[in-house]
């Protein structure tokens, strides 16, 4: 009997919970029908980014949804993202409770999964001085072309082969970024560099059962159990980094992101200038851990999409090829300095990152507060995705958006035109990247110099039909 009653009184708690929440969801946008204890979670799989593209013909620009029993409201268009993240980005400036991310951050003592507060202000504040003291143009530049020179040696290697880039790109990409970073460069085999690239990888395919139901976190599940193991390892070697820059630390001679952030944290217990209970080991290393990710993951994502892109479209291809024999000649490697006379060869990358947008989604937010959007009501701690993917590939912006074409970019004399505000693979507001200069500069020279030197094109009857699958291309030296 005692049984039953139980069982009966816990469909009605969960019943009238759900009435409640159902109610409360009047004022907030429209959206699909949400079901008790799942919402609209099949909504989240697979390529959600599309999904809600269709969704919004539906229910509009912004709707609402229930993954498992937590709200999200998706932006989907230009007018929403700039009333949401630019109008109003104090109210939009949070980071959702998500289990996946207290795991990968250490309790969320980083950057970018933190809550909006002065002390994420201080830690951005801190990080962009150090960018532009360790990523200025001279040092990002000679870290790229010495990454560049070895990865060309590697490339004639395989000469006339088809081969998968894809470890090639990530050992480029992180040999410009680690130097600046915490002072290592790797090679293919190195152990460390195999680690690091696996589980960056790997850490955002485990999404534990608390990100979709919080108050179950505490239950033991595989995701949360391969995450765990993931990052254990993975902070364990940045631990051992920033241990080794303190045995090494010269506060007159910061040569890297991590020196900046140990004399910054030096600083402030010396004069009490910052609030030193967000400086601790624990915030300085997940700091470094942001910078690594966030430098590497855009400029390798970016790569691989312009390679697909240039066996895909051979003409465009070699038009950036011919520009920089034009401007740049085959005597030295691309500049920064080059930039402003390879107008077509910076609308490329710009192209790029817009059919190849890194993060269709962009980091999730979550509101600080109760707040409103387009008339809706947006409750405090519900979840936002802006869906950058949509405004990337609007037609009423774009025109024909599916198709890789550079030109967009260029006015009719050919010079670079002002992006458009819908261009935003680094997102906007206060949350947006902090390193969108750098990862710009960082595409701009690897993709130049890679251009410089090789051929990229699809062996003989191949061809990827979806374009995240993995592809082989065949690498041809440029005589």
């Amino acid at each position: 009997m005692w049984l039953i009653t139980l069982s009966v009184s816990l469909l009605v708690v969960m019943f009238v919970n759900w009435l409640m929440d159902y109610i409360k969801r009047w004022r907030m946008p429209p959206g699909p029908f949400p079901w008790p204890i799942i919402g609209n979670l099949s909504m989240f799989s697979g390529k959600s980014h599309l999904t809600f593209i269709d969704l919004a013909k539906k229910y509009g620009d912004v709707f609402s949804l229930k993954r498992g029993m937590t709200d999200v409201v998706v932006l989907n268009s230009v007018d929403a993202l700039r009333e949401a993240l630019v109008e109003k980005s104090v109210a939009f400036a949070g980071r959702p409770h998500l289990q996946s991310s207290e795991i990968m951050s250490e309790g969320r003592r980083d950057m970018a999964y933190t809550d909006y507060s002065p002390a994420w202000k201080q830690h951005r504040k801190l990080v962009k001085s150090a960018l532009r003291e360790c990523a200025s143009d001279k040092n990002l530049e000679t870290q790229a072309h010495v990454a560049l020179r070895d990865i060309i040696d590697e490339l004639v290697s395989v000469e006339s082969q088809a081969v998968d880039l894809h470890m090639h790109i990530n050992n480029l990409v992180y040999n410009v970024v680690c130097p600046i970073a915490f002072g290592v460069r790797f090679d293919l085999e190195n152990e460390d560099f195999q680690h690091l690239a696996g589980t960056e990888e790997d850490t955002y395919s485990n999404s534990p059962v608390g990100d979709i139901y919080p108050s179950l976190r505490f239950l033991p599940n595989r995701a949360k159990t391969n995450l765990q193991k993931l990052t254990g390892p993975f902070v364990e070697y940045f631990k051992h980094q920033v241990d080794r820059h303190r045995q090494e630390f010269n506060p007159d001679n910061p040569r890297d992101v991590t020196d900046h952030m140990i004399k910054a944290q030096k600083e402030a217990e010396e004069d009490g200038a910052h609030d030193i209970t967000a400086l601790t080991d624990t915030h300085l290393r997940q700091i470094v851990v942001d910078v690594f990710s966030g430098g590497t993951e855009t400029t390798t994502h970016a790569l691989r999409w312009a390679i697909q892109f240039f066996a895909a479209h051979p003409e465009i291809q070699e038009k950036v090829a011919a520009e920089l024999d034009s401007v740049v000649g085959r005597d030295r490697l691309t500049g920064l300095g080059d930039r402003q006379n390879t107008p077509y060869t910076e609308a490329t990358v710009n192209e790029v990152l817009r059919m190849g947008i890194p993060d269709p989604l962009s980091l999730p937010r979550a509101t600080t507060q109760d707040t409103s959007l387009r008339g809706y009501h947006i409750p405090k701690g519900t979840m936002v995705l802006p869906n950058l993917w949509a405004l990337h590939h609007d037609p009423d912006i774009w025109g024909d958006p599916h198709t890789f074409r550079p030109e967009r970019f260029l006015d009719e004399s050919g010079k670079l035109m002002p992006k458009p505000f819908a261009w935003m693979p680094f997102c906007v507001g206060r949350r947006a990247c902090p390193g969108e200069k750098m990862g710009m500069a960082d595409t701009y020279l690897l993709l130049g110099g890679l251009v410089q030197n090789f051929h990229f094109s699809f062996p003989v009857g191949e061809r990827p039909d979806d374009a995240d699958a993995p592809y082989k291309v065949v690498v041809t030296c440029r005589k």
